[in-house]
């Protein structure tokens, strides 16, 4: 009985049925009618709402062939009631109800170090956040989201794109993830710039000389800076062993220079 009488009400302010408006309401062309919070799952921009969404692609053109988003849309009483005048939330709030979900159960938004200090997925920086406690268990998110909310309102790659921008859980591990945040510390940290007196380059990680690169004859530029990476992320390196954190001071590696042999 509520649904026809709905159905009158319609009639009488000369509405179309929504099944036939949904087209228009959920406009293509607006970045808020495609945002995937976890996985497959759909962000509502009228609800604000996940909805789980199997066999979504991500594109605002086939939200409205997803059974699942389909049926929420329509179920939905903002929509009912509104129709075409239904109004969404702001971007800002989406993109904000987005990012705390993820931060509470996506994997590559809980990533640790092995110290338990959280890893930003857009710039890959190791933080001051525990999010694992001594003894392997999570930290309290309510501690930690605060904190890491923080950390995005000064993170560039974050300000850039924050739903996009974030790093999958395999990127981050993976070489091309640590490739990233090595290149930022060749670029930033000075222990990465030293040689000895005849211009061989000083590993930070092995605390020796590697002749193949020579500070002297070559500038210091891309063309260098790749083939570091490269040496950095190969089997010659013991970064890996310290999740490519240097241990070492300046001043050790200064000394290093000159007491020991070179890496073969």
């Amino acid at each position: 009985m509520a649904g026809f009488l709905k159905s009158i009400n319609n009639v009488l302010k000369g509405r179309k049925p929504l099944a036939e408006v949904l087209p228009q309401i959920v406009d293509p062309g607006d970045p808020r009618v495609a945002i995937s919070v976890i996985g497959g799952d759909w962000l509502c921009p009228f609800s604000g709402k996940r909805v789980p969404a199997p066999g979504w692609n991500g594109s605002s053109q086939t939200v409205l062939q997803i059974p699942e988003i389909r049926q929420h849309l329509l179920d939905l009483p903002l929509l009912k009631e509104e129709g075409l005048d239904a109004p969404m939330k702001d971007y800002e709030e989406l993109v904000k109800i987005t990012v705390l979900q993820r931060l509470q159960l996506a994997a590559n938004y809980r990533f640790a170090a092995p110290h338990g200090e959280w890893v930003c997925p857009y710039c890959l920086g190791k933080t001051a956040i525990l999010i694992r406690n001594w003894d392997g268990s999570d930290a309290d998110p309510k501690m930690t989201v605060p904190e890491m909310l923080n950390h995005f309102a000064q993170c560039p790659e974050y300000q850039a794109d924050p739903i996009d921008g974030a790093k999958n859980a395999n990127e981050i591990t993976s070489t091309g993830g640590e490739r990233s945040r090595l290149a930022k510390m060749l670029a930033a940290d000075p222990r990465f710039r030293l040689c000895d007196a005849t211009g061989a380059w000083i590993c930070p990680y092995a605390g020796r000389t590697v002749p193949a690169f020579n500070l002297k004859k070559e500038r210091w530029g891309p063309e260098l800076h790749e083939r570091l990476l490269d040496y950095l992320l190969g089997p010659d390196c013991p970064g890996r062993y310290s999740q490519f954190e240097v241990e070492r001071t300046l001043e050790q590696l200064q000394a290093a220079a000159r007491t020991r042999p070179a890496v073969m």
